[in-house]
């Protein structure tokens, strides 16, 4: 995230495929949706016609009962962490018993990415860690990072990822989209691809799944007026039930003054650009293993009142951060 791989695990790929020898293979190509390469054959599959592959592969698309009051929001209250697709040093079992140990209510992982041959990055280690979370407690939100140069590819990697059932049949409590990628030049249209995605994405898996918007903070945009233009905070918020700004201060400077500024200014001005002040936002700060200020980190969240709040990302966050972090968790 925000330039670097963030620890939400993030599932993608340009490429929704299969093994060569279990049958035809996928591939996403341009606008027109997805062509099978069968026994030389070519056929057009349309991206409603990609929903029957998805389900074929992945299990059905989520069907959630109405949440309890608050439920919606369980994957984003109180402590996180994240692992990205590039953590392999340590086991999804040392990554998980990691997590626990130190208190962490929800993990946030990264399935796909660009050089993904696949919709999702790895299946086995996506379901181990899913698994192993849920026996330790721990909720687990699956994110991905479109692109926004091939809608297509963006919207499959994402439907890929809610609808990843592992072999047990457990599944994703949550799923973000981290909005940042700014290889499309044209603002505009990266602006009108990023509503089109999440509105769709709203649309196929219905209300009451938790989806979470990861954006980019405010500050920075106000800093780099060129990143991205116009960022559409208020209209993705039709679309999202909670906010995940990328608010890493440690890029900004790292003593107190400047950590507890950053974070607090980044949740109130999001508040102020959606249009409601009581908005439902996950702070993720960082980078871990340069906030020295890990409690003033901690004291900005609990100052602006957000429902959760986390650092990028496990493995970096140092041994002795754990301990400020507690203060983060909440009850359930």
């Amino acid at each position: 995230m925000l330039g670097v791989a963030v620890v939400f695990l993030a599932l993608a790929s340009v490429a929704l495929s299969e093994p060569a020898d279990e049958g035809p293979r996928w591939m996403l190509t341009g606008d027109v949706g997805t062509k099978i390469l069968d026994a030389g054959r070519q056929h057009t599959l349309t991206i409603d016609r990609l929903d029957g592959e998805l389900l074929r592969l992945h299990g059905p698309k989520p069907q959630a009962a109405p949440p309890a009051p608050g439920e919606e929001l369980a994957a984003f209250a109180g402590l996180s962490t994240w692992i990205d697709t590039y953590d392999t040093d340590l086991t999804p079992a040392q990554q998980v018993d990691l997590a626990a140990a130190n208190g962490v209510q929800a993990i946030y992982l990264q399935v796909s990415r660009e050089s993904t041959n696949g919709a999702l990055h790895d299946h086995e280690r996506l379901a181990e860690v899913i698994e192993l979370a849920h026996d330790a407690g721990l909720r687990v939100m699956v994110w991905t990072i479109p692109e926004f140069e091939d809608p297509d590819t963006d919207l499959a990697r994402a439907k890929a990822a809610m609808a990843f059932v592992t072999p047990r049949g457990d599944r994703p409590d949550a799923f973000g989209l981290d909005i940042e990628v700014d290889d499309l030049a044209d603002v505009g249209l990266r602006t009108q691809r990023v509503l089109e995605l999440s509105a769709e994405l709203r649309s196929w898996v219905g209300p009451d799944y938790p989806m979470a918007a990861i954006v980019l903070p405010p500050m920075q945009l106000e800093v780099n007026t060129t990143w991205w233009p116009g960022f559409p905070y208020a209209e993705l918020a039709e679309h999202y039930d909670v906010f995940v700004p990328m608010s890493y201060s440690s890029y900004r400077g790292t003593d107190t003054v400047i950590t507890h500024q950053w974070n607090h200014d980044n949740v109130v001005r999001l508040r102020q650009l959606v249009g409601d002040p009581d908005l439902p936002v996950h702070l993720a700060g960082g980078i871990a293993d340069r906030l020295p200020e890990v409690e003033t980190f901690v004291r900005a969240a609990q100052d602006t009142g957000v429902i959760g709040a986390g650092l990028y990302d496990l493995r970096t966050t140092p041994p002795a951060a754990w301990a400020a972090l507690q203060a983060l968790r909440t009850d359930g």
